[in-house]
């Protein structure tokens, strides 16, 4: 019997990936399969087409391989075809007719002045459909509405040889068990049989459904090459399947365990603590107001706990009526080290789906999509990866007339020079002005790609998902979904309010120089006034203390340019939603931005997410909560995210622990949309960056997702050490 066998097995199933032994007899090589694709794509001239021809043709006639340890079958040797194909048409059209404006993107993201690019990167496809249709039924959808247009002819070309892959599968698995211990051999003809299954219905018990939703990943990321950012609600779309397996004696919950543990441990076989996650949540409202939490939900959290990997990722949605045990549970585990959980309040992300069209129901069942930005599972294509500005290089343009400070570059309006700003009210428009002009810089690029991405990557596999693209035979790229929405971010709003919040007191208030003289000094990167920017530097007046001037500044910055991006239209008819997080790009921006008056040097990191700038949260959790509370966070429906640090001491304990679900709790209470962070000891880290080998599972919340701090670079590691010792 192969049920109880997961432990044993675990080191085969976590290296699958690294030496597929492919059967070179299942299918064509690489080199060949790539010359079939080519030329069953020259046969079509719709690019929806031309992408399902090489699609059916890859699942077709690509080698297979199995892994007998393996409960989850998917090994397929695609060779990246559709994804190089792919690229291939984005520089058609960046080099074609959006070179002027592909060119400018460069420019502008070199300066460091913001990022705008095409995003195919952020989907999730409707996990409802997928598990009640299964292929055959979605498939069957199709041919209901077909006129015969390129798009139904695309969807039914690419779900037809997705239901032949299940079945090439199956029969490998057959194949493979006749020369198998008995143990796997038994494991292989079960796999076979639900795989035979998927081929003819929907899935009907647990072990077909994750089957079903771990072959759509592979599908849709690892060939198509859309990045699959989130399977959905874990224990809302699988407790039908779990709860009739043990009634009808399928499964025992021991064996329901091993089965979720297996799914999860192969997630981490395919990326490691790379490519940012495997995203996934538990918990919140369920379309009628009830919680999600369910018998399902702790043993999920219980499978996925005795794991210790840092990735899959685990979004916790936090409502009123979260049990307090299944918090505690999930908090207990960030406290011992696996930060792979970010909490979210469904107080701020229900009204604030609400606030860009959604209904109750629908804005109930919202997925955080990829970090943490929200989407309506099933209804929109959010597109929450299209770049964004960074808000400290709109104030260094507002200092220099418009102009680059490390370059002298014109990039922006000619608003001024620093003398020129009598009041600093007069600063503050012009600042406005610059952001303002790279938020219209950034949505116009965007939007410009978006009218060519039937162009770039028209998507049969996703929309076929999405029942509102069915109905309407258009793709979930061309404004098929029900809502059709892009993103634009605003970066290190924590740095940006530091620097005002300096300018105004130093200069203005207290007169010690003017923004010239001071303007001179950042151009110089501080060069003759290091007693003058340790001052600035360590000024208690910054963003994160719950202090009045920076956290005024930087509500009244943040407000206006929300409102700038939520009232832009996009190019496949949605709208822009602002988010609020930097994920990594503090390290980016920072980089190419000169000096800043908080006492910055040039090339230094910037503030990251909504947080303090590194080290400068001084007053404690609470100071910080109460500074990012200020902000109107449902004027962000893109997202955000607020990072904490705590020391092991703070949580230990019943008392510790206690004290760690009520800042959670306190957060989402005062109105604050998403929370993670690290429970870390800076001697811990230290002893990590000296002697990694001891430490190779020690896990990290960088951003959005979680690594092993051993792969973090010098910097970033540097970085962690310091905010710990802080």
């Amino acid at each position: 019997m192969f049920w109880g066998t997961f432990f044993a097995n675990r080191t085969a199933i976590e290296e699958q990936y690294r030496a597929v032994r492919w059967r070179e007899d299942s299918g064509l090589a690489p080199e060949e399969l790539r010359a079939m694709a080519d030329g069953a794509m020259e046969a079509e001239t719709d690019k929806a087409l031309k992408k399902a021809r090489a699609f059916a043709c890859v699942l077709d006639h690509a080698q297979l391989a199995v892994e007998p340890a393996e409960l989850f079958q998917d090994h397929i040797r695609h060779d990246f075809i559709l994804q190089k194909q792919r690229r291939e048409w984005e520089k058609e059209v960046y080099e074609g007719p959006l070179r002027d404006v592909a060119e400018k993107a460069a420019r502008m993201r070199a300066l460091g002045a913001g990022t705008a690019n095409s995003d195919f990167g952020h989907t999730v496809p409707d996990w409802y459909a997928i598990l009640e249709l299964g292929l055959p039924g979605l498939l069957a959808r199709l041919r209901e509405y077909d006129d015969g247009s390129a798009f139904y002819r695309a969807g039914t070309l690419v779900y037809e040889a997705a239901i032949r892959y299940v079945r090439r599968l199956a029969g490998e698995c057959r194949r493979a068990s006749q020369a198998c211990a008995p143990c796997d051999a038994e494991r292989l003809r079960y796999c076979a049989e639900d795989l035979e299954a998927l081929a003819q219905h929907e899935p009907r018990t647990l072990h077909q459904a994750l089957q079903l939703a771990y072959l759509f990943h592979i599908l849709q990321e690892e060939i198509e090459g859309e990045r699959l950012r989130s399977l959905g609600g874990l224990d809302r779309l699988y407790f039908r399947f779990y709860w009739a397996d043990l009634q009808e004696g399928r499964l025992t919950r021991a064996q329901a365990k091993e089965l979720w543990q297996d799914f999860f441990q192969k997630f981490h076989a395919l990326t490691g603590d790379s490519l940012f996650g495997e995203p996934m949540y538990l918990g919140g409202e369920l379309p009628s107001g009830a919680c999600a939490v369910n018998e399902l939900t702790d043993l999920i959290l219980e499978a996925y706990d005795e794991l210790n990997l840092a990735n899959p990722k685990f979004h916790i949605r936090v409502s009123a009526n979260t049990p307090a045990r299944f918090l505690r549970r999930v908090l207990d585990c960030v406290r011992r080290g696996n930060s792979s959980f970010v909490f979210i309040s469904d107080a701020c992300a229900i009204p604030m789906m609400q606030k860009v069209g959604a209904t109750l129901e629908e804005a109930r069942e919202y997925v955080p999509i990829g970090c943490y930005e929200p989407g309506i599972l099933g209804r929109e294509v959010a597109c929450t990866g299209n770049g964004g500005v960074s808000l400290p290089k709109a104030v260094e343009l507002a200092l220099n007339n418009g102009r680059d400070g490390r370059t002298g570059e014109p990039v922006g309006p000619q608003t001024g020079e620093a003398g020129d700003y009598v009041s600093f009210e007069d600063l503050l428009e012009a600042v406005k002005r610059q952001a303002d002009f790279l938020i219209d810089w950034m949505t116009e690029t965007v939007a410009a790609y978006e009218r060519h991405y039937m162009e770039m990557n028209p998507s049969p596999l996703f929309s076929a998902t999405m029942v509102e693209c069915v109905r309407q035979g258009k793709d979930a790229y061309a404004g098929g979904a029900k809502y059709n929405n892009s993103s634009c971010n605003l970066n290190s709003n924590g740095t940006m309010a530091d620097e005002l919040a300096m300018i105004y007191k130093h200069v203005y208030q207290n007169k010690e120089c003017t923004l010239a003289q001071l303007n001179a000094m950042l151009l110089a990167d501080w060069e003759g006034h290091e007693a003058f920017r340790l001052r600035m530097r360590r000024d208690e007046d910054k963003w994160g203390n719950n202090r009045a001037l920076p956290d005024e500044i930087c509500r009244e910055i943040c407000a206006h340019c929300a409102a700038r991006v939520n009232a832009v239209a996009n190019g496949r008819g949605g709208r822009f939603k602002a988010s609020l997080y930097t994920i990594d790009r503090n390290y980016f921006y920072g980089e190419r931005l000169g000096a800043s008056a908080d006492g910055r040097k040039a090339g230094e990191i910037l503030s990251r997410n909504v947080g303090a700038a590194s080290t400068m949260d001084r007053n404690g959790v609470t100071a910080l909560i109460a500074s990012a509370c200020k902000l109107d966070f449902t004027e962000f429906p893109t997202g955000s995210v607020l990072d904490i640090l705590l020391h092991p001491s703070a949580v230990a304990g019943e008392e510790g622990l206690r004290a760690f679900e009520q800042l959670i709790l306190t957060y989402c209470a005062q109105g604050g949309y998403a929370i993670h962070g690290n429970v870390m000891d800076a001697r811990v880290l230290r002893d990590a960056q000296a002697h990694p080998e001891k430490y190779p599972h020690l896990q990290v919340r960088v951003c959005g997702w979680n690594v092993y701090f051993v792969n973090l670079s010098r910097a970033e590691q540097d970085e962690f050490i310091a905010r710990a010792e802080a």
